[in-house]
């Protein structure tokens, strides 16, 4: 629920990355497309206005048979279990949000006993706010190929359609539904009714994200001591090739950070970097050394641009039994694990006490993608490769079906707040060497720099 440019779409795909990273599968049904594809992309504000009957009506059938496509969708894909479907809409009036309740009340009775409903509704009237967010907006399809300044214009006009018939959610038009209402991009947040497991993980969620444009960057940790010698897991030192690279990662990000300077949005008292890494040395070391390239860039030894957060969270996957073995040892004494961990990455879990699988992997970094959500200055991950893939899974909406096999390629991720979600960069770094570091039954990987 809310007007255009609030947020809506974004949000919804953050809850659709996030839903289906911890294993419930969701689905997002967006009426803007609906129209799009029966013919009507690039229709001015006219269109919009209330008092044009005929669209009135096409916008309506769009919104309420996309809501007929979200109820098919659980009865034929996931009948049975967890399953989220999101109608993405404007929703802005009482009538329209009566009727919503109503099929929904329909299909409980007739299909789906265990249906629940909830209106997530995003308000905002922070300009500054709301003009990152019109700019945005311009990449919209419905403004593709038009001048920026009339498109602008355009947009505006829409929007104030739109609020000419704005019905905010109140307990008095709607007293028996469930909601969370989130205020400038989370300044506040009111939730009623929110009961439940996949409910409280989503107010837990909508509590940490907001619309402010950041940068977050993924960085594998550097060559380390046990990566020579073919070592899995420990905690060994970097190498000399591992601290260069460390300082490679630095200078790429000062040269990352100088060119974003101007237009930077970030909350008051929340500017610096922060980076978030794991407990072991080869982490913290490497974050000490970026942190001291800041340092030396702002020519001030007193303070520092960045702010670390060390957290076991954001350690790499433990291999339990394995840990701190050869290779030799590993075909020595567990003969079958290579081939039982290919044979399922996602839930192989290394023996032993502690020992971990991608499944425990992605619900330990929980926290930590919350952390990195609802951060307003800029982000560093130094990771292995476990919590990179699925960082980088969480981020760009893989399933966690594909989080365990997906590529990380030498370098630093940049990952960029747009309208959608997030952009992908990948920086080369041309200094040392990160670290080879890969877990049981997967090809060691070879850098050459």
């Amino acid at each position: 629920v809310g007007l255009p440019a609030r947020g809506k779409s974004y949000l919804s795909k953050t809850i659709v990355r996030y839903m289906n990273s911890i294993g419930c599968p969701t689905q997002l049904f967006n009426a803007g497309n609906k129209r799009r594809q029966c013919g009507k992309a690039g229709e001015d504000a006219s269109f919009f206005d209330p008092n044009n009957d005929n669209a009135k009506d096409f916008r309506e059938w769009c919104a309420m048979q996309c809501l007929e496509d979200l109820l098919d969708w659980f009865q034929t894909e996931h009948p049975n279990g967890c399953s989220i479907g999101i109608l993405d809409a404007t929703n802005t009036t009482v009538e329209r949000r009566q009727k919503i309740i109503q099929r929904c009340q329909q299909e409980t009775n007739e299909r789906d006993s265990c249906l629940k409903l909830i209106f997530v509704e995003s308000y905002a009237d922070n300009q500054e706010l709301l003009e990152q967010n019109y700019r945005m907006k311009l990449a919209n399809e419905d403004y593709k190929g038009k001048d920026p300044q009339q498109a602008l214009a355009d947009f505006r006009e829409r929007v104030a359609k739109y609020e000419a018939v704005y019905e905010r959610i109140t307990d008095q038009d709607h007293p028996d539904i469930r909601y969370i209402q989130m205020i400038n991009a989370g300044e506040k947040l009111i939730t009623k009714g929110a009961e439940g497991y996949v409910l409280r993980k989503l107010q837990r969620l909508l509590g940490a994200i907001h619309l402010w444009p950041r940068t977050i960057w993924l960085a594998l940790c550097g060559e380390t001591e046990f990566d020579l010698q073919n070592i899995l897991g420990g905690d060994p030192e970097l190498t000399a090739d591992g601290i260069d690279y460390s300082a490679g990662v630095a200078k790429l990000l000062q040269e990352r950070q100088g060119a974003s300077k101007e237009g930077l949005h970030t909350e008051s008292g929340h500017g610096n970097l922060v980076i978030y890494t794991g407990t072991y040395k080869r982490y913290l070391k490497m974050a000490e050394i970026i942190c001291e390239t800041q340092k030396e860039q702002q020519g001030d030894s007193r303070t520092s641009d960045c702010q670390l957060l060390p957290m076991a969270n954001t350690n790499d996957l433990c291999e339990g039994l394995l840990d701190s073995t050869t290779e030799t040892q590993r075909h020595e004494k567990f003969p079958r694990e290579a081939a039982a961990r290919k044979a399922d990455k996602l839930n192989y879990r290394y023996p032993g006490v502690g020992g971990e699988s991608y499944q425990d992997l992605i619900a330990r970094t929980n926290e930590l993608i919350c952390l990195l959500e609802q951060s307003r200055g800029n982000s560093l991950v130094i990771c292995n490769r476990a919590v990179y893939r699925v960082l980088m899974g969480y981020f760009l909406g893989h399933t966690i079906e594909e989080i365990p096999h997906l590529e990380v390629k030498p370098g630093v991720l940049e990952l960029r707040r747009n309208e959608t979600g997030f952009s992908k960069t990948q920086l080369d770094v041309n200094a040392g060497k990160p670290t080879s570091a890969v877990g049981v039954g997967t090809p060691m990987v070879c850098q050459n720099h």
